[in-house]
């Protein structure tokens, strides 16, 4: 399927979409940029597992050379969500149950970690983050608000991993989280568990303001470890 950002964009012109604001700020290159709107489409389906995507086709969508779209490409596969084959170009990368469980343990590990030291943090860190809990709670009642709350979880998880002021844990799990986003979206795809979650949040939430660093810990875990039993269960029954 063709991507949806708009054709005749100069160089100078490209801004990052909406969706995925949790990396947005760390956008600089053009590549980067391209690379977030190649992103942005294939998280919307725009894009099948397994379809190539064509570097002519974008250069002349973006209005670029294929020198910073091949780039872009290159940054994808380094996050696992594109594979860049040798004379067949590049390809959407496959769900697969080994690629959930092995992204999602690892992400359930070190989130766990990263919210039992952001409990170690004055408490004035911990309550910036209330808004964003209060949106979860409110986008968990929206029928048809799945990509509204992936993108506000995800966002909320790296905004904790940020204040956990460890530069290096932040950048792994923005990582993760664009290596995962696909499947995030499909383990909340129904509203039932976007309203299991949103009690989680708010349990971690409640928690980390009592510096309860144990009780929130696993309330993290827990939410990682929901949403891979979930895109586990769903591609297993073939109905992802």
């Amino acid at each position: 399927m063709r991507p949806t950002a708009a054709p005749y964009m100069q160089e100078h012109d490209l801004h990052p979409v909406d969706e995925g604001r949790e990396i947005r700020s760390a956008l600089r290159t053009l590549p980067e940029q391209i690379a977030e709107r190649i992103y942005s489409d294939i998280v919307a389906g725009h894009y099948e597992p397994g379809e190539r995507i064509r570097e002519e086709a974008l250069a002349e969508l973006f209005g670029v050379s294929r020198g910073p779209v091949r780039e872009a490409l290159r940054i994808l596969e380094r996050d696992s969500v594109v594979r860049v084959l040798a004379n067949k170009g590049a390809h959407v990368t496959k769900l697969s149950t080994k690629e959930v469980n092995d992204i999602f343990q690892i992400r359930m590990l070190l989130a766990g970690a990263m919210v039992r030291r952001l409990a170690t943090m004055p408490q004035t860190v911990v309550t910036r983050f209330a808004p964003a809990v209060e949106t979860l709670e409110r986008l968990a009642l929206v029928p048809d608000g799945g990509a509204a709350y992936v993108a506000a979880s995800v966002e909320l998880a790296l905004g904790m991993a940020k204040a956990s002021d460890n530069e290096r844990l932040a950048e792994i799990m923005r990582s993760l989280a664009r290596q995962s986003w696909r499947y995030t979206r499909l383990a909340l795809h129904e509203p039932v568990r976007r309203q299991e979650s949103a009690r989680t949040w708010r349990i971690l939430f409640d928690a980390l303001l009592a510096g309860e660093g144990d009780v929130a810990g696993r309330a993290m875990e827990k939410l990682v470890d929901d949403s891979r039993r979930e895109a586990v269960h769903l591609l297993e029954s073939g109905l992802a």
